[in-house]
Parts: C-alpha cells; sequence; structure tokens
C-alpha cells in the first residue's frame, strides 16, 4: 500500500515539474504569443519531455544490468555494486537535466528497471 501511493505521489509530482518546465520554456521565448494552436504544443513538448525522459531512464537502467551482468569483476564488493548503481542512477539524471528534460522522471524510470533487473544480478 505505501509503495502504490508513494509512487503515485512521485508521478504526480513529476509530472507536475515537467508541465511546469514546459510552460516556461514556452513562456520565456518572447516570441511566443498565445494562439488557438498554444495548448496543442504545450501538449507536445509536455509529450516529447516525458517520452525523452522514460526512454532516458529506461536504456541506463539497461546498461547498469547489463553492466553487472557482464562484469563480474564488479560485483566482488557489496560497496563497488551499491556505488555503481548509484553511479547509473545520478548519470540518468544528470543526462537527462543536460539536454534539458526531465531528471526526476529519469531517474524514476532507472530506478524501477534497475530495481527489477539489477537485482538478480547482484552477489549475495
Amino acid at each position: 500500500m505505501f509503495s502504490l501511493i508513494f509512487g503515485e505521489g512521485i508521478v504526480n509530482d513529476a509530472v507536475a515539474i515537467i508541465l511546469f518546465h514546459t510552460v516556461a520554456a514556452f513562456l520565456s521565448d518572447s516570441s511566443n504569443t498565445f494562439t488557438a494552436t498554444t495548448p496543442f504544443k504545450i501538449i507536445g513538448e509536455f509529450l516529447v519531455l516525458g517520452s525523452v525522459s522514460i526512454l532516458i531512464g529506461f536504456i541506463m537502467g539497461l546498461i547498469s544490468s547489463y553492466t553487472l551482468k557482464r562484469m563480474r569483476f564488479v560485483t566482488v564488493s557489496a560497496i563497488k555494486e551499491t556505488f555503481l548503481i548509484f553511479c547509473f542512477g545520478y548519470l540518468s539524471y544528470s543526462i537527462s537535466e543536460l539536454i534539458d528534460m526531465s531528471g526526476i522522471i529519469s531517474l524514476l524510470t532507472s530506478g524501477i528497471i534497475m530495481a527489477h533487473y539489477c537485482w538478480y544480478n547482484l552477489s549475495p
């Protein structure tokens, strides 16, 4: 129950952040004026921002899972494994923020992917 409520809250916050960034970027450009097509432009940018952020998180989650599966010399120490997982999560966040996407959504997606696939590749 806690996980469902917490996850729903995180997704709501992330959607609000994405929507805020989309509208703020639209309003910061002085050449944009509000017309009948403006809501469609905002929705399109919102979908692109969300999709690319999810894609970055998905790719980084899969890369971390593949790294832990194939590079067994990393899994000799729990500290190295933990550090590597944190690094991939932060890398996902950083890449998204560097290209002006949502780091929160990217981090959430990579965390979900790593929780599902990295778990089985960790040392006992």
